[in-house]
């Protein structure tokens, strides 16, 4: 979303440092590992609800992408592990609950980490809200300032031969 900058406030009258207004470097910070923890969170949910099908379905273990979805499900999966046994489905199928119950939590979490990215981007948008607020004031006043002469001699009147 753009915001637009005020009109009366030109890049050209404004010091260097004062063109480009840059967030603080924690919020900075806190929006990378938000979404880092956003994509971390997104692995587990689409691994944990390939291994629930792959599971449900009977896939081979044997199959390589089998064992790596496997493999990689199973450290999203350990802290819920044993919570709820599995249950068979037909012959050779059964339904992970365990994993189910992970994707639900996952979810909660990648739920809050939108939401504490959605309020970190609000603090940055605010800050170079006042930012910019504290630019067009000190422009403004700079602006209503009168210009003073560079010398005494050149602010006074100049005579003419006739005075």
């Amino acid at each position: 979303m753009n915001k637009p900058t005020p009109t009366h406030i030109s890049s050209k009258e404004l010091p260097a440092e004062l063109t480009e207004i840059v967030p603080p470097i924690q919020m900075r910070i806190s929006k990378i590992a938000s979404y880092a923890l956003y994509v971390w969170v997104s692995i587990g949910l689409i691994s944990l609800g390939i291994r629930v099908s792959f599971l449900l379905f009977s896939a081979s273990m044997t199959a390589p992408f089998v064992d790596f979805i496997y493999r990689l499900s199973s450290d999203y999966l350990a802290p819920f592990r044993g919570i709820f046994p599995p249950h068979p489905i037909g012959e050779t199928g059964y339904l992970d609950i365990a994993a189910l119950f992970a994707i639900f939590m996952y979810l909660i979490v990648a739920w809050l980490t939108g939401a504490l990215i959605k309020y970190i981007q609000d603090k940055i948008d605010t800050h170079e809200l006042e930012q910019r607020k504290l630019i067009a004031y000190e422009q403004a006043t700079a602006a209503k300032q009168p210009i003073k002469p560079a010398t005494e001699h050149a602010a006074q009147p100049r005579k003419t031969a006739a005075q």
